[in-house]
């Protein structure tokens, strides 16, 4: 049985760093994965944190455990992409007026420590 209702298709990108001789230290993007997932806006006591801390607009989001991405969440600065939207990204990088870039914010969590279900906080991608 399902403990959420996995109705948003999210697409996840991770910042991968690396040195270029002759170019120095970049960083790309790259696509991890896509999976369906339950997204819900920040409202009420959460909201009014989240806009203390600076944060216009969040959400969590809940869905599917999956171990490269669950690595990937708790390792790398990551872009999830709401409705898998493929104009997010422009050029390889996250397009930060774009409103379905968001950016992970806090950490993920391996829901009981089960495998099955992951749960994870955004907010808009503002870039660097």
């Amino acid at each position: 049985m399902l403990k959420f209702i996995p109705t948003t298709p999210i697409v996840f990108y991770a910042a991968v760093s690396e040195y270029v001789k002759g170019v120095g230290q970049t960083e790309t993007w790259q696509e991890i994965g896509a999976l369906y997932g339950e997204w819900k806006g920040s409202f009420g006591d959460r909201r009014l944190n989240a806009q203390a801390l600076g944060v216009s607009d969040s959400a969590t989001v809940r869905t599917f455990y999956h171990p490269e991405i669950y690595q990937k969440l708790k390792t790398c600065r990551t872009v999830v992409v709401k409705n898998a939207d493929p104009t997010a990204i422009e050029n390889g990088e996250p397009d930060k007026l774009n409103p379905n870039c968001y950016e992970v914010w806090g950490g993920v969590d391996n829901v009981l420590e089960a495998n099955q279900y992951m749960e994870f906080s955004v907010r808009r991608y503002e870039g660097l």
